[in-house]
């Protein structure tokens, strides 16, 4: 019975947008300042990257490395979004890389996920805290 009441909800979708095939439209956030970005706790982190598979991170506690400008891409879109995820895409002049994407989303205290596209090449990572670091272990900020 549940099924088919899901159906009602997605019919009623369906007509609300005007034909089944239509999307609706992605959310454009709204725009935030680069302080704004999130910054998860400082501490040990796994990431688990499906290019890169399995690292521990010591995180400061500074802004996602994968959120950060790069020289020569400026940035056209930096915004949060409804469901609280970061966009930063940015736009490049010259050389290999047209293109650069970061959508960051989750709880920067316990776990969260990236999603980045640099030109043609794209990666998912998960992110989970562990901890603190570990005594003597400095910071690397960049998986």
């Amino acid at each position: 019975m549940g099924v088919f009441r899901g159906f009602g909800v997605v019919a009623l979708a369906c007509a609300s947008l005007g034909a089944c095939g239509a999307q609706a439209p992605a959310d454009p956030g709204t725009p935030v300042a680069a302080a704004a970005l999130p910054h998860p706790k400082p501490g040990l982190w796994q990431w688990s990257s499906r290019v890169s598979g399995v690292k521990r991170l010591c995180l400061s506690g500074q802004t996602l490395s994968v959120l950060d400008t790069r020289p020569g891409c400026p940035v056209v879109r930096q915004v949060v979004t409804r469901d609280g995820s970061y966009i930063v895409e940015a736009r490049c002049a010259g050389g290999p890389v047209n293109r650069t994407y970061a959508r960051a989303g989750g709880d920067f205290d316990h776990a969260f996920s990236t999603e980045v596209t640099v030109g043609d090449v794209s990666d998912h990572a998960d992110y989970a805290y562990l901890g603190p670091c570990p005594a003597g272990q400095k910071p690397d900020d960049t998986p």
